[in-house]
């Protein structure tokens, strides 16, 4: 019986121990891995991006997380392809920005709590003259405890030959053609009829134009 007893003490000890190996790391206040901040970005090109004009785009920087708030310094980073160029940024005040011609960084300090948002950001953007049609931009947001991460947004401009957006990289749309020229050539084709006279070379010059 007592020889019983001493295993029955020693079965419970061990069962403390494992039991203690299995609470203790969540007892201590170990972290669930999805609850570390997770920051989102979106970006969109605000209203119309015309060729030699000025146009906007909006960022919106959002926590993800279900649980924890940011921490520390959250920096957001844009560098704008070929054919933008940098006018100004516009935003809330929490926001500080610094510009060179093709990008901007800028920084905030605020604490974001779960699926709550930054103030929105705005980068005024001037349009060359000879953009592509279609450009593709990305920005990168870092920082405030979370894993970096970016978003692209694809842009269609409009005026000159982009047509709308249907000229394609610059070079625009083959729509309208002007026929006038075209027609006139059909008009004043010569026909010659060699069969009478074998050997015979005839020589028909048409001139014409189409644009």
């Amino acid at each position: 019986m007592t020889v019983m007893r001493r295993l029955g003490r020693k079965l419970a000890a061990l069962a403390t121990v494992l039991g203690t190996g299995v609470v203790l790391p969540l007892a201590a206040g170990a972290t669930p891995a999805h609850a570390a901040p997770q920051l989102d970005v979106a970006k969109i090109g605000s209203g119309e991006f015309v060729r030699g004009e000025l146009a906007t785009y909006r960022f919106q920087v959002t926590n993800r997380s279900s649980i924890d708030p940011t921490t520390g310094t959250v920096t957001l980073t844009d560098t704008l392809p070929e054919g933008l160029t940098v006018n100004n940024t516009l935003g809330h005040f929490s926001w500080s920005c610094d510009a060179t011609t093709g990008s901007i960084t800028c920084t905030n300090d605020t604490v974001v709590q779960p699926f709550q948002s930054y103030p929105i950001l705005e980068l005024v953007v001037r349009v060359a003259e000879d953009a592509p049609c279609t450009l593709t931009n990305s920005v990168t947001v870092s920082g405030g405890g979370s894993p970096a991460a970016s978003s692209t947004d694809v842009t269609t401009l409009s005026g000159a030959d982009c047509d709308n957006g249907n000229g394609g990289g610059g070079l625009g749309s083959i729509l309208p053609v002007n026929l006038d020229g075209v027609i006139s050539f059909f008009n004043n084709i010569s026909l010659n009829k060699n069969e009478d006279s074998p050997g015979a070379r005839n020589t028909s010059r048409q001139d014409f134009s189409a644009s």
